[in-house]
């Protein structure tokens, strides 16, 4: 079984800098070769260490995934991932004064980027092997800093599955669908054509209709809404959730999530992918409605995407599913959150007793 892990690093920002500033940037050169790891600190699981980027080595000012100068100093982390279990590992850094970033490194090497973040970064699918966790400062930034490394071992995807149980497929209507409002902004959610997006979902399925936010081009800053469909019945033959969906949104500062509710829609839980989210939004400075300072999809995903999420927690309950987005304060050209389906399935087909089919000819 191939070996996934998951490196989460989160960067609690307090002060005055950063945000504004780092968003319109031309890029630089890089500096490949010239990260030095002869000091860098080993970190296991579950560490909290102190550190600080106050008088370290000034010799990377340039990483290959960034469009932005670190000319600040750099203290440099490894964590050997030895496997072969499947993890989520998570690193945070917090109690900061000042402007620093992380960076997450497939070697030693500047040019060897694998994930950023200005709050957070998230590497996936990571084989065994040794990683390295970069600490730098934006502008000339140096300052103290707490790290906290926590590892999780990895539940498996519970989707594609070969039975499907509900589907909420937006090509063909809106699926019942209800918008709710949940910030102090407009709900951006809409229903209908967008052809600003990709045109093939997943499973090579075109798109016609749509379940996303601001049809036809960009989201406005400040806006935050819930989609909400449902209810389903959630039994141990249907206890799995599929999204396909594709995104494009300002990283660590806009996005969205998945919940469920088990009221009605009074109070929401929230649920996480398989992989994990893309990110924790950054609200120090902009708040993004209904989704601040939350774990989110967030920045590009390139194209439709399949995401899998366990509800086993809800066997035996009536849920609704509530898509939670929100933009902060800073307009950009991002086209937002789209949603091709929502499938809920399992692994055997369900048994059909009078309950399942008085539920499900409801959705026929």
């Amino acid at each position: 079984m191939r070996t996934v892990v998951i490196l989460t690093i989160a960067l609690v920002v307090l002060g005055a800098f950063g945000a504004t500033a780092k968003k319109p940037v031309d890029p630089v050169s890089g500096s490949k070769g010239l990260l030095d790891c002869t000091n860098a600190v080993e970190v296991f699981c579950d560490d909290v260490v102190s550190g600080t980027t106050i008088g370290g080595a000034l010799n990377v000012s340039a990483y290959s995934c960034v469009g932005w100068t670190e000319s600040g100093p750099e203290v440099v982390y490894f964590i050997d991932l030895a496997g072969p279990a499947n993890y989520n590992l998570t690193a945070t850094i917090s109690d900061l004064l000042v402007d620093l970033d992380v960076y997450i490194l497939g070697s030693c090497d500047e040019d060897d980027c694998l994930a950023y973040g200005d709050a957070s970064a998230t590497a996936t699918d990571l084989s065994p092997g040794t990683y390295y966790v970069v600490v730098d400062g934006y502008n000339g930034a140096e300052g103290d800093f707490t790290l906290t490394i926590g590892c999780a071992e990895q539940v498996a995807p519970c989707c594609p599955f070969p039975f499907d149980c509900y589907v909420f497929d937006f090509n063909l209507d809106p699926c019942g669908l209800q918008l709710v409002d949940c910030g102090l902004g407009p709900n951006p959610w809409a229903w209908g054509v967008d052809l600003e997006i990709p045109q093939v979902a997943c499973d090579d399925v075109p798109v016609t209709n749509i379940l996303g936010t601001t049809l036809g081009g960009p989201y406005p800053a400040s806006v935050g809404g819930i989609a909400m469909v449902g209810p389903v019945l959630v039994e141990e033959a249907c206890d799995c959730l599929e999204l396909c969906h594709y995104y494009d949104t300002e990283t660590g500062y806009d996005g969205g999530n998945v919940k469920v509710s088990t009221d009605g829609g009074v109070t929401w839980t929230l649920i996480d992918p398989a992989r994990g989210y893309d990110d924790i939004l950054d609200s120090t400075y902009y708040v993004a409605e209904c989704v601040a300072n939350e774990w989110v999809f967030t920045g590009d995903s390139g194209t439709f995407v399949r995401d899998c999420f366990d509800l086993s927690a809800f066997v035996g309950q009536e849920i609704m599913i509530g898509l939670f987005f929100g933009s902060e304060s800073y307009a950009t050209a991002d086209l937002g959150w789209y949603v091709k389906w929502i499938k809920l399935g399992g692994e055997a087909s369900p048994v059909q007793n009078t309950s399942w089919g008085s539920i499900k000819s409801l959705y026929r």
